[in-house]
């Protein structure tokens, strides 16, 4: 869905944006979020959102979900509105586009950190699943950051287009709810000092997670040089470090999962 929301809502901003110019010049229309808003509540009736789904693997319910969740861009009140007040701004300077990550995804980010405890919980649960569905060697990139960005959303799109249709619904919600709270909250973050705590806790416990694999040695061989960890390796420990944040339990447990969702 990222990738999705990503490459629509690009294409979308530079239309409206084209579309606000070419009236304005013709005085049929100000260029004001009202008459942004309607016309990006049209984009899902022309906006080939449904045949992208298909290609990245969505079908049946999960097709249903996927599509209304992409359109809740467009007609939301709130992310409509956000996404109005960018097309203003490329409109009035198109170099104010951002080049990479649309205009959505990094409001999910922002607000992660309002979402409840078991929320977030379950947010990054379903992190772990998808990031468990990608082959080993495009996993063990994207842990060690040598993934390209898109391609990365690609293939986690194409994973969450097979979790069951209840995961993806409720999946769709947080994400919905965490958006929302990135337009209208500022992020949540930790002390300095609570980071640094808690990533300490983080470690200690993922490392004692490894001691119980099959080859623990190895593997905290590449914790500590993680850059130049094989794909395998870099993969099972990306995992192991989402399966050990979620199990921490307590208010270090809340915490850890804000370390997680800080911007």
């Amino acid at each position: 869905m990222r990738f999705l929301i990503s490459i629509v809502l690009m294409t979308a901003l530079w239309t409206s944006a084209s579309a606000l110019a070419d009236a304005q010049e013709r005085e049929e229309i100000k260029p004001n979020r009202a008459d942004i808003i309607r016309l990006l509540g049209q984009i899902p009736d022309f906006a080939p959102i449904r045949e992208e789904l298909i290609a990245l693997g969505f079908e049946g319910e999960n097709l249903e979900l996927a599509v209304a969740h992409a359109e809740l861009v467009y007609r939301d009140p709130v992310l409509a509105g956000h996404v109005a007040d960018q097309v203003i701004a490329a409109f009035l300077d198109p170099e104010s586009v951002p080049a990479t990550g649309g205009l959505i995804w990094p409001l999910v980010e922002l607000g992660l950190g309002h979402l409840s405890t078991r929320d977030l919980r379950f947010y990054y649960r379903v992190e772990r699943s998808l990031i468990g569905g990608l082959p080993v060697q495009a996993c063990g990139r994207a842990v060690r950051n040598r993934l390209p960005p898109a391609r990365f959303a690609e293939l986690i799109t194409r994973a969450a287009a097979q979790l069951n249709t209840s995961g993806l619904r409720e999946y769709y919600r947080v994400q919905a709810d965490a958006a929302r709270y990135g337009i209208q909250r500022d992020p949540v973050r930790l002390s300095p000092a609570r980071a640094e705590e808690i990533g300490k806790i983080i470690n200690v416990q993922l490392r004692e997670k490894i001691e119980k694999t099959e080859k623990p040695a190895r593997l905290l061989s590449a914790l500590d040089n993680l850059d130049t960890a094989n794909n395998r390796q870099a993969c099972e420990i990306g995992k192991l470090f989402l399966e050990t944040v979620v199990a921490i339990e307590g208010p270090d447990g809340r915490d850890a999962l804000i370390y997680m969702s800080q911007p």
